[in-house]
């Protein structure tokens, strides 16, 4: 006989949320997801109503249920979204398309950089460099800036992105076991700007498990890509989450208790990281390290590349 919703006491129970003991209908499941996303918000004030709010779109499910739940937590704030089409055959038309078919569901402005368009290049191009095997990188890199400079653009000043708990706490795990505390630090639930008019960045999902994100689109019939993209085939961009799959088998909790121990001594590590200098990259104006920050660094090495094979092109 099936089991009875936990919540309603009426409807079936679809779904089972081990870490919380409790059976769900497919109503009461979206209830309890929006209500989670709208708690962890609150929880460390990622915004207000006087922020402008952008919410950055890849096309996967994590980013698609972060701006649908957003908006059934918060329908009177106005958001923007924001996505990157990268040039990657077949699969950034694909992502565009279940981005643009969410927004205009939701009644959201959508705003998109397309990197052919603008720049003259695609991410695939990076194959022919010393990055080959960094490509997820590079496109963390690109993605990372182009989002802050439409955020500029728009004047957004908080920028929403949909980190889930599992990756949030497999990243976390893997920069405490190598010691790179600037990186861990940099994990928090809210990122203050490193430098004025830089957005704030924060994480509504980072205690929404991917499996829940899944359930939720599904559920909600909430459009997002159904194909992968083929640089993360190759890289196999998830092989330091698998041992913690496994660890999490017998223990359902795993995920959130390595979050809150991360979190806890989080204060701790901001106090022994020393904070580097900012400048400001000559090139596009950016926060930066360096005297070229990566973004154009990793810019100016295909666009000659790509002026190299226009000028063959032309040639009799």
């Amino acid at each position: 006989m099936p089991f009875k919703c936990e919540r309603c006491r009426s409807a079936v129970a679809e779904v089972f949320i081990p870490y919380a003991r409790l059976r769900l209908c497919p109503d009461c499941f979206s209830r309890f997801y929006i209500a989670r996303v709208k708690r962890t918000v609150e929880e460390y004030k990622m915004f207000g109503e006087g922020d402008v709010i952008g919410v950055a779109l890849s096309g996967g499910k994590d980013s698609a249920a972060l701006l649908h739940a957003l908006k059934q937590a918060y329908p009177n704030l106005d958001f923007k979204s924001l996505h990157v089409n990268l040039g990657i055959p077949e699969y950034s038309s694909h992502c565009q398309a279940k981005v643009e078919k969410l927004t205009a569901d939701l009644g959201v402005d959508l705003h998109i950089f397309d990197l052919r368009k603008e720049l003259g290049i695609s991410l695939d191009e990076f194959k022919k460099t010393q990055f080959k095997h960094k490509i997820c990188s590079v496109c963390g890199t690109i993605k990372r800036h182009v989002f802050e400079e439409l955020a500029q653009k728009l004047h957004i000043n908080v920028l929403a992105t949909g980190h889930n708990l599992n990756d949030m706490a497999a990243v976390m795990f893997k920069n405490f076991i190598y010691g790179h505390w600037e990186q861990l630090v940099r994990l928090k639930p809210v990122l203050h700007p490193q430098a004025e008019g830089m957005t704030r960045k924060v994480k509504p999902l980072i205690k929404s498990p991917e499996n829940e994100n899944l359930l939720y689109c599904l559920y909600n019939e909430i459009p997002f890509r159904e194909i992968d993209c083929i640089f993360s085939l190759e890289v196999n961009a998830r092989k330091d989450i698998k041992l913690l799959e496994v660890l999490a088998k017998d223990n359902p909790h795993l995920w959130h208790q390595m979050l809150n121990r991360f979190l806890e001594i989080m204060p701790m590590l901001e106090s022994k990281v020393q904070k580097k200098p900012i400048k400001r990259c000559q090139n596009c104006g950016f926060p930066s390290a360096h005297e070229i920050c990566a973004y154009c660094k990793r810019i100016s090495i295909v666009r000659p590349m790509r002026n190299l094979v226009s000028e063959d092109t032309v040639k009799p």
